[in-house]
């Protein structure tokens, strides 16, 4: 059985590798960019995916009808999506950390 540690590793930690490539490569391509916009950039694309997947279930699962619910069916998808938007904050605090190394280690 999965822990919220070992969750937050399988989502955190590839949106934190994700984040770090962006960073390297944006700071090849925008030489101009602030500091705050190469961190945002490289941060947000991979959280922002699981975010909208967890709005789209748990708006799914609060119109659903209570005839296709069955005993708790929506409850457990409306948590997961409360869950799931919590663990992509979380990717995108880790990736924005990532991201910030690697630019000020870019940088000097």
């Amino acid at each position: 059985m999965m822990t919220a540690s070992d969750l937050l590793w399988l989502v955190g930690f590839p949106a934190a590798m994700a984040a770090v490539l962006a960073g390297v490569l944006l700071m090849r391509l925008g030489r101009g960019w602030s500091r705050r916009r190469v961190i945002l950039t490289a941060s947000v694309p991979l959280p922002l995916l699981g975010a909208l997947l967890c709005v789209g279930v748990f708006a799914s699962a609060m119109l659903a009808s209570p005839e296709r619910c069955g005993v708790d069916a929506c409850g457990m998808a409306m948590a997961f999506a409360i869950f799931g938007l919590a663990y992509a904050a979380g990717a995108f605090l880790l990736g924005a950390a990532a991201a910030g190394i690697v630019y000020s280690l870019g940088r000097r």
